[in-house]
């Protein structure tokens, strides 16, 4: 009796090891499944067949924000090249570009795609694809290839500049369903919804505007569209045409990497004074030391030739609104040209204040969100600011008006 009941126990211990063995199994299988998983979701791939044409390599280079590049060598598979890149870059990224390495220095090749939208034809050298696992593109016969001879470009290395011929192998898609690559296919057609020099009059501002605020009503989930408001945003004249554009996003995208960004920009809408040293003395001061004037606060450099082009501009409004506007010079030169910049104090007779960014330009860079050159900030008496295009007839029309002057 006893031995069997030893012997049944142990029966009965040997089971319950081998389900314990199963189960631990079964946990680490799932593990094992979840890991795979997560380690699979980690990356997006996208898959591109380009019909007979036929690549002995091709790269996807992705750029991100504060002009970083990250490239991702494709792997060709069964015909088609797959470019795999980490998820985690999306979040930060502005735009794609397929490009084809040829090893040369003065020639660059790449993938360009045309897409109809809308009964247009359009041309998109970047792009963007959504947020998936696997976009799949057929692009099919190729069109032709585009040369662009003597296109500028910096070495980055050296510092200087070189020219260099680029050749775009220009492919036509269709039936394309991917909102995100459409979005960015129109943004590229509108010319990013940047003005240029000869784009000086109101009405052509005010059309940019709308227009922007159309295409992202059409797309309100488009990363492209929202990175490059980020990218534009310290272009416009008031917050108020960032804002009428940034409303057309769609909750989550306003909730994103740079939905944030564009949000802490519009909630700051008051000047943050700092010390910087004035450019003949070396004597630290604030930026701006009377607030009970209008304050203009311009943004300049001695390498800069629109902000050489300027100064009669200021030199007018020195002379007419002394009483009613101060105005001081933040000299962007770094270390290697603010002795440049003295000379021009000195040779242009300038009479205002002028204090120098050299040592601080990351800091100064980051607080005003990259300002252009050259950038003028109409700062009210408050301390809210906004910026001002002086060399338009309708900015300066705004400052005489705000200062009470006809």
């Amino acid at each position: 009796m006893c031995s069997m009941f030893n012997k049944s126990h142990i029966n009965h211990q040997i089971m319950i090891t081998m389900q314990k063995r199963k189960l631990i199994l079964l946990i680490m299988a799932i593990s094992f499944s979840f890991a795979f998983y997560s380690q699979e979701r980690d990356t997006n791939v996208i898959c591109l067949n380009f019909g007979t044409n036929k690549y002995e390599e091709v790269k996807l280079r992705i750029r991100c924000e504060g002009d970083s590049v990250f490239y991702f060598s494709g792997l060709l598979k069964d015909d088609s090249w797959m470019l795999e890149y980490p998820r985690r870059l999306y979040e930060k990224c502005e735009c794609f570009q397929i490009d084809i390495p040829t090893y040369i220095d003065t020639i660059r090749r790449s993938i360009c795609f045309k897409q109809i939208v809308d009964n247009d034809t359009l041309r998109a050298p970047q792009f963007m694809f959504d947020n998936i696992d696997t976009v799949v593109i057929n692009a099919g016969l190729k069109m032709k290839t585009d040369t662009f001879p003597n296109i500028p470009a910096l070495d980055s290395v050296n510092n200087k500049i070189f020219f260099e011929t680029i050749l775009s192998d220009v492919y036509f898609l269709n039936n394309i369903t991917d909102k995100e690559y459409l979005s960015s296919v129109e943004l590229a057609a509108n010319g990013y919804f940047i003005m240029t020099e000869a784009d000086t009059a109101q009405t052509h501002y005010d059309n940019r505007i709308n227009r922007y605020a159309e295409t992202v009503r059409k797309y309100p989930d488009s990363q492209s569209l929202i990175a490059m408001l980020n990218g534009l945003k310290n272009q416009y004249d008031t917050k108020e045409d960032v804002q009428k554009i940034f409303d057309n996003f769609s909750g989550k995208q306003k909730q994103s990497y740079f939905g944030i960004k564009i949000r802490e920009f519009l909630s700051d809408v008051y000047f943050k004074n700092m010390l910087l040293p004035v450019w003949d003395t070396g004597n630290p001061e604030p930026v701006i030391k009377d607030f009970s004037k209008i304050n203009l606060v311009i943004f300049s450099a001695s390498w800069c030739k629109h902000c050489i082009a300027e100064i009669p501009v200021l030199k007018k409004i020195a002379g007419e609104l002394s009483d009613k506007v101060a105005m001081v010079y933040i000299s962007m030169d770094d270390t290697t040209t603010v002795d440049a910049w003295k000379k021009l104090m000195i040779n242009k007779e300038i009479t205002w204040r002028s204090v120098l960014a050299a040592g601080n330009l990351e800091e100064i860079n980051k607080q005003f969100f990259n300002p252009g050159l050259p950038s003028v900030l109409m700062v009210y008496p408050d301390g809210k600011y906004e910026k001002i295009e002086v060399r338009s007839d309708a900015g300066l029309k705004k400052l005489y008006e705000i200062a009470g002057v006809q």
